[in-house]
């Protein structure tokens, strides 16, 4: 996941001002930092959520019709094989190399043969947010594809969506050169798909997925090829939004309530278990908090997303007064980060004359 959209910055205070007040540009680009660092840990975050086996066998089964068939459990158990390999950091150019850095995975790294990076002098370095080796059911066997899972914050980045799985699905077809096949044994190319999961999505594109494949249409004669020979690269598309809370699929409701805004983390932790029957462990646990927490990793957000409408005076006087603590340790915690203060309030969900007196609070308590 990149996060491709601008982030504001200058008026950390949250209050409109009247004229240009100059920041020092140490302060400035310190507090940017911090905005930029939050939305870096929302999105791996994120991505390591999307990541556990049974979130991957949902998307799996909603985006290719070979798993229909089967039950999310099976998918999961039976044919993602390995560990799925995850971004935890995005690296640009003049970052170290991640062969360089221990903790992030080296571009010699595989699953069963495929880079995990694809590296040319011409079009530098491409990271995929999660990239895992399945097999699907064919003809009696068990053929083997190439899953590459994005998450995207903003369906409208400013290129169109599909072009871009396109590329990143062409790249994985490309880079079995070497590994899969060598010379001319175009026969071993393995089915790549590119699944693209967009957070934010205006209402009207909102809970819908769309698939991008090969086919084959005979000119003339009634000759047909094996679909098994061209079928090789497919992009699928699930866009969320709050429609999608309520979608009849299965992917796309999973995935909508857990990036949501506005259920809490016992909620979430509660439609997992409950909902979609999956055991959370302490490591998926301390990621869905970690989103709830980073909500406002999600800020690059429009505001007329239909998120978060409606933050006046008194949008906070239904939050009991445990959730009410919860909300103010977060705000503590986004604050401490940088956050400006519209963008605090709209996670922890209280206005901003409430979020204020919380903060005067802790002043206060620190003074003293």
């Amino acid at each position: 996941m990149d996060p491709s959209g601008q982030r504001e910055s200058g008026n950390f205070s949250g209050e409109k001002k009247t004229a240009a007040v100059p920041v020092p540009s140490e302060i400035a680009q310190n507090l940017k930092v911090a905005d930029e660092d939050a939305a870096i840990k929302y999105d791996e975050s994120a991505r390591n959520f999307v990541a556990e086996k049974p979130v991957l066998a949902y998307i799996l089964k909603s985006a290719l019709d070979e798993y229909a068939d089967y039950t999310v459990q099976e998918i999961a158990e039976e044919f993602i094989e390995g560990t799925p390999e995850v971004k935890r950091i995005a690296v640009h150019q003049d970052h170290p190399d991640k062969k360089d850095d221990p903790t992030m995975m080296s571009g010699d790294d595989k699953i069963e043969g495929l880079p995990t990076a694809d590296k040319s002098q011409r079009d530098g370095t491409i990271y995929y947010d999660i990239r895992f080796l399945a097999v699907i059911p064919q003809n009696g066997e068990l053929v083997e594809i190439f899953v590459n899972c994005e998450i995207q914050n903003d369906d409208t980045p400013g290129y169109p969506i599909p072009k871009r799985g396109i590329y990143y699905a062409a790249r994985m077809l490309s880079s079995q050169r070497g590994t899969i096949f060598k010379d001319q044994e175009y026969g071993k190319i393995k089915k790549v798909v590119s699944i693209w999961v967009c957070e934010d999505t205006a209402n009207f594109r909102s809970d819908t997925i769309n698939r991008y494949s090969f086919t084959e249409k005979c000119l003339r004669g009634n000759f047909h090829e094996e679909a098994k020979d061209y079928d090789l690269m497919t992009v699928v598309v699930l866009r969320l939004g709050r429609k999608g809370e309520k979608s009849g699929d299965n992917a796309i409701r999973l995935l909508s309530k857990m990036f949501s805004m506005d259920l809490s983390y016992e909620e979430k932790i509660n439609t997992l278990q409950n909902e979609f029957r999956i055991s959370v462990s302490r490591e998926m646990s301390e990621e869905v908090l970690s989103v709830c927490n980073l909500s406002t990793g999600v800020y690059s957000k429009g505001y007329d997303s239909g998120y978060g409408s409606g933050y006046g005076s008194g949008y906070d006087s239904g939050l009991s007064a445990g959730k009410m603590a919860q909300a103010k340790e977060t705000a503590y915690e986004l604050h401490d980060m940088g956050l400006s203060n519209e963008k605090i309030a709209k996670a922890v969900k209280v206005s901003i004359d409430t979020l204020r007196l919380w903060l005067e609070e802790r002043e206060g308590m620190l003074v003293k």
